[in-house]
């Protein structure tokens, strides 16, 4: 029998799995584009990251900031990238806290939204910040109505201007909202990535998502396993996760410790059914699970399911 070290080895390794798809090569390609602009006598560019929740914009994002970690000099500490992630609808005032306390300024909460500012801009230039990111950046127009929007990207555009530095706002389909109230901000973000969700849509896309299961199989070490890039699984899949990253995880995980549950450990169809109820969908009927063979080939979107439509 196989024991726990097998699945928190599996389990870890799913976790931290990080796939170049092409998605991720075209963004990181595009981040190091901005890094390398040498703003100081260029015009800085700025990038919209646009994506539905769980798709991965967030590890991406993580990934890239730890790929050119802090700097520790004698008298000041050198952040090439300054990434924060925005949890409330931020006003001028705080919004500069937040990028001060990323930076850890003692004074980060110090000081009306003027002086927060002349202190980031500062800052920005001291600790010789070549890229600012601020995933999450939905909250920036999930309160209040269009002036709050106006005032939001008046302020990043004059920030931007101010520090020379390139901007990256990473969020969710309704971000792109701040661009639809101020004409300066949308003409310095002219370049949106979309990253779009895994699906079966087409022959491609198909081919993609079957590369990616085939990319997590291969992390099950000896636990045996149907195949999970089958046409019949990656379809499955596609219905069971909205081809979303982060459900994908889940699902697999949830799916490698009921396998290991058993007495022979194996990933079977019944396994990754319970994993569904389990991980994505509790109590779901056997017509709305897709690892069911009375499933009803019909997305997961009706009020109450795991997919139903949100405001985007």
């Amino acid at each position: 029998m196989k024991g726990n070290s097998d699945v928190s080895v599996i389990v870890a390794a799913i976790r931290r799995c990080f796939v170049n798809f092409p998605h991720v090569e075209s963004t990181v390609a595009a981040l190091d584009r901005l890094y390398s602009y040498e703003c100081e006598h260029e015009e800085p560019a700025h990038l919209f990251i646009i994506g539905e929740s769980g798709v991965g914009k967030s590890t991406l994002l993580n990934r890239y900031e730890k790929s050119h970690p802090r700097i520790i000099h004698e008298d000041y500490t050198e952040i090439p990238i300054l990434l924060v992630r925005l949890d409330e609808a931020p006003t001028p005032k705080t919004l500069a806290g937040i990028l001060l306390k990323a930076m850890e300024s003692p004074f980060w909460n110090k000081g009306d939204a003027v002086e927060r500012k002349v202190q980031l801009l500062s800052l920005l230039r001291a600790c010789k910040v070549r890229l600012v990111i601020l995933d999450e950046a939905n909250h920036l127009v999930d309160r209040g109505g269009e002036k709050t929007r106006h005032n939001a990207a008046d302020w990043l555009k004059t920030v931007a201007d101010a520090a020379g530095i390139s901007f990256v706002l990473a969020g969710i389909p309704r971000t792109i909202r701040l661009l639809e109230t101020n004409d300066q901000l949308r003409g310095r973000f002219r370049e949106v990535i979309s990253i779009d969700r895994f699906s079966v849509a087409d022959q491609e896309a198909e081919k993609r998502f079957r590369g990616v299961l085939k990319s997590f199989q291969r992390l099950f070490c000896n636990l045996d396993s149907i195949d999970l890039s089958s046409r019949e699984l990656t379809r499955a899949f596609a219905f069971a996760t909205d081809g979303r990253l982060r459900e994908i995880r889940s699902l697999l995980v949830r799916s490698v410790e009921l396998a290991f549950a058993l007495p022979s450990p194996r990933l079977t169809m019944s396994i990754l059914s319970q994993a569904f109820r389990s991980a994505i969908y509790a109590d779901a009927p056997p017509d709305r699970n897709p690892f069911e063979a009375a499933f009803k080939a019909v997305p997961l979107t009706i009020v109450g399911e795991p997919f139903a439509p949100v405001e985007r």
